[in-house]
């Protein structure tokens, strides 16, 4: 019979054993009353503390174990440092890990780098790294660099890239969840760093004192799109008697399917407390960008640059990062239905090619010609761009509708010949194509959430004809999107943005909309929940904590807090404003599920921050302009924003505050 030496139990059933193993003591974590455990452990290997660059994994030789009614305190010795585990339930059932290394030596030991590890008892398991991996990031473009955790790699970053400091391993029903409570260190020099989190070769999860890695290489950071950079962060010196101390929160329990695990670290609330920046009222953001685009109002349509930055020539762009029939929706909002008009009948006009129901997206003004985007050299549709573009056309023409305006005929058949074309051109999986070439043909055969948009595009079709059979249609697509991506998430959405190749939140957003919009036109709960599920995953992007910056950067000196901002991609590590936050709220409210309304107004009030307001405010001329691009860490310049403002900036924070404002 196997030697119990120390148990901590909690009221929810959680049960921490200590037992004697063959290798020294080890740690067995049940849940629920189950014969097996759910996950054990050597002790010793669970630290880790070496000296020298670049770091590795070094345990201590033994450990020794004090029990306790409150706590198990557990104490080795790593060389000349010793480490001292403490583990404790908390209050509200989780386990907290509080973990010291001390100098025991005489003399100053430099280099250090120590951790805490989770060795999982499995070689397959879904991982999350929130904003950053997703089950290994399996759609991402095998020639680009980003993170992965493959046989024999491992991926360990700083804390402040991650919008919720943890790492969720689901597998065989079961999930672990290691939360971080970060806390800032600062140099002589004022610059900021943080420990780390990741995962390890041999899927182990690890907590370490702020060194990183990248595709099992120590020392390497992602620093740019797909591209790395030797960085030898982290490492500590510890002169005799200092010590190193970190904290960390640790959950488990069962989840089916197991991909979901990545809903554990969303709804796990330890970093509630922070309610983000509120710099701007609703009407302000409302006032400040709707003053911005008046600045890109050019008599039929928005701009999607100022000016020719970039030597990019003056345009009108659809969809993605243009949003000009979304600006358009904007001034029907605000009571302005004639440019909101004038635009639309310029797209629907003008941007036709010979296939019906396929259009440009792009017009440019100086040579009065349309065109397409252009990808691997050739002409391409994008049917993210094309299914979020016709999408609004519909939502303008009901808007119309629902104001007692006059709807042209022709609106209304260009959504009905866009969603035909979607419909009739599906891949063999059911789905919309990622793009067409310009005869009408898909572009790749490549399976992607990026046609989800046409879904939309189908539910507006569906709206302004009453024809039942572009409902049926719809759901059929959503159902074959759910089935390849959302049922299991082990093919989480992907391949939405143009400028990336990989997961991003771009490509759930969408799964997001229209299946909240089927439960709005079904009231079927199995779409609130598909809406739900997929909230949850975007969430996973947005901060809820707020990172400190260096002094006199920018951020700095402006007090910029990043909690309630989402990030981008596994490829681009930086803030936007890309995100659906009125109808976020919305579906909180419309289901019952008020905390998700409460996030989309910590989301919306946190996007007010860099929205310049007066002339020279965040490097911008016109008020109400706002960069692409916030770097909150060491992606990019850290503590900066971009002045790169495609029109999508203005359109987006403007939609959503305006809906967001007529419902409160």
């Amino acid at each position: 019979m196997t030697e119990v030496i120390a148990v901590l139990s909690e009221p929810g059933g959680k049960v921490v054993e200590v037992v004697a193993g063959e290798g020294g003591p080890e740690v067995r974590l049940r849940r629920g009353g189950a014969a097996a455990p759910h996950l054990r452990a050597p002790l010793r290997g669970m630290l880790t503390a070496s000296t020298g660059r670049p770091w590795r994994v070094e345990h201590p030789g033994s450990v020794e174990v004090a029990p306790g009614r409150e706590a198990v305190v557990v104490t080795a010795a790593a060389g000349p440092l010793g480490a001292r585990l403490e583990l404790a339930f908390t209050p509200d059932g989780l386990l907290s890990l509080a973990t010291t290394w001390r100098n025991d030596s005489e003399h100053e030991v430099g280099d250090v780098a120590a951790g805490l590890l989770l060795p999982l008892p499995t070689t397959d398991a879904n991982l999350t790294m929130p904003g950053v991996l997703y089950n290994g990031n399996p759609s991402s473009d095998p020639a680009r660099r980003v993170p992965r955790v493959e046989p024999g790699g491992g991926f360990v970053c700083e804390e402040d890239r991650l919008p919720i400091p943890a790492v969720n391993a689901a597998w065989d029903g079961q999930y672990v969840s290691l939360f971080a409570h970060p806390e800032a260190r600062r140099d002589g020099d004022g610059t900021v760093g943080y420990d780390s989190l990741g995962v390890l070769p041999g899927l182990t999860v690890a907590a370490m004192t702020g060194v990183i890695m990248f595709d099992g290489e120590p020392d390497v950071c992602y620093v740019s799109k797909a591209e790395v950079a030797d960085d030898p962060i982290g490492y500590r010196t510890l002169a005799p008697g200092e010590s190193i101390s970190t904290r960390h929160t640790l959950d488990w329990g069962p989840v089916e399917p197991r991909g979901l695990g990545f809903r554990k670290l969303v709804h796990t609330r330890l970093y509630h407390e922070d309610q983000g920046a509120r710099p701007l009222e609703r009407d302000d953001i409302v006032r400040l960008k709707a003053n911005a685009m008046d600045a890109r109002w050019e008599g039929r349509g928005h701009l999607a640059y100022a000016g020719t930055r970039h030597r990019r020539p003056r345009s009108f762009l659809y969809g993605w990062t243009g949003q000009c029939l979304k600006l358009a929706l904007c001034e029907a909002l605000l009571g302005r239905p004639e440019r909101t008009r004038r635009a639309a009948d310029f797209y629907v006009e003008g941007s036709g090619t010979p296939v019906k129901g396929l259009r440009h997206a792009r017009y440019l003004l100086d040579e009065d010609r349309w065109e397409s985007f252009r990808r691997g050299g050739a002409d391409f549709v994008s049917s993210r761009a094309h299914g979020e573009t016709v999408a609004d056309l519909a939502a303008i023409a009901l808007r119309f509708r629902e104001a007692g305006l006059p709807v042209p005929a022709a609106w209304e058949e260009a959504v009905e010949d866009a969603a035909t074309l979607f419909w009739r051109t599906r891949l063999k999986e059911g789905i919309v194509p990622n793009g067409w070439t310009p005869d009408g043909q898909p572009f790749s055969p490549m399976v992607s959430a990026a046609g989800i948009p046409c879904v939309q595009a189908m539910l507006g079709a569906y709206r302004l004809s009453g024809e039942p059979v572009w409902l049926r249609r719809a759901e059929e697509v959503l159902g074959r999107y759910h089935r390849l991506h959302a049922a299991t998430f082990e093919r989480p959405f992907a391949h939405a943005t143009l400028d990336a190749s990989g997961e991003d939140k771009e490509a759930g957003m969408s799964y997001f909309l229209a299946a909240f919009e089927l439960y709005r036109l079904t009231g079927r709960e199995l779409y609130a929940r598909w809406a739900e599920v997929a909230a949850d995953w975007l969430l996973t992007f947005v901060y809820v904590w707020s990172p400190e910056f260096a002094e006199g950067s920018t951020f700095e000196r402006r007090g910029f807090q990043a909690c309630g901002w989402p990030s981008v991609s596994v490829q681009n590590h930086h803030l936007d404003v890309f995100f659906p936050t009125s109808e976020l709220m919305e579906f909180g409210l419309a289901t019952g599920r008020p905390w998700y309304a409460a996030r989309a107004e910590t989301i919306l009030h946190a996007m007010g921050q860099g929205i310049c307001q007066e002339p020279g405010d965040w490097g911008f001329d016109v008020p109400g302009e706002q960069g692409e691009g916030f770097f909150q860490t060491n992606w990019q310049r850290k503590g900066e924003a971009n002045t790169w403002n495609p029109s999508w900036v203005i359109a987006l924070p403007l939609y959503h505050a305006l809906r967001m404002r007529k419902v409160a």
